[in-house]
């Protein structure tokens, strides 16, 4: 009882109401994505993705996009404190999440640059829709795991556990779009391989350098 009558003085009141702001903006404008990351269970069917007609305006999504920000915002607070509770939703957690945006903007300018040297852009735009897709439905998940468990809290070794499977889990992701590449995209392997090195291995050694600090 203390606790939630203490709600006002933590950032967890306003992390769910932004969050559920979000979400009903999402209901709203486009409830397929909606849909889509609530069913985290079910794949991303890449058959499917392939042969419907792409729209890149489409594919992109600001409010998805919001929404993975803050879950990574919270997992990074809980990562570096090593401890989770109701208080962990603080000021940090915006903090990390406006770094996340900001990094994100500059990986895709870099992705975008590295993109035009490929014929098939279309293709690999649609990789790119699959991998956001999954991130979707794990940011979601994370979020119904976090929520529930915010008032319960956790010690340090479940903390780490929580943070590092969603790292794994990005990971995972990000390691499966690799046959992707290869097999949808006509291109010599030697400039698939330095997209992935500067826009999968490269960012990913510039944030556990980051982390170290």
């Amino acid at each position: 009882m203390y606790e939630l009558r203490e709600l006002g003085d933590h950032y967890f009141g306003l992390y769910l109401i932004l969050t559920l702001t979000v979400l009903a903006a999402l209901k709203l404008l486009n409830p397929w994505r909606l849909n889509s990351l609530m069913h985290f269970w079910i794949g991303v069917r890449y058959t499917e993705v392939f042969n419907k007609t792409f729209k890149l305006n489409r594919a992109f999504s600001i409010l998805t996009f919001v929404f993975r920000s803050l879950v990574f915002g919270v997992v990074l607070s809980i990562f570096k404190d090593k401890i989770f509770y109701i208080s962990s939703f603080d000021g940090k957690v915006l903090y990390y999440a406006c770094g996340f945006m900001i990094f994100w903007i500059i990986r895709t300018f870099i992705e975008r640059i590295v993109i035009l040297f490929f014929n098939k852009q279309e293709e690999f735009f649609r990789i790119i829709h699959i991998r956001t897709l999954n991130k979707e439905k794990t940011a979601f998940f994370y979020s119904c795991l976090i929520n529930s468990l915010a008032f319960i809290g956790l010690g340090k070794i479940s903390s780490i556990i929580i943070a590092s499977s969603y790292a794994i889990a990005v990971f995972v992701i990000h390691l499966n779009m690799i046959k992707l590449y290869f097999k949808h995209l006509n291109v010599m392997p030697v400039y698939i391989i330095l997209y992935i090195c500067t826009s999968e291995i490269a960012p990913l050694w510039i944030v556990l350098h980051v982390l170290k600090f």
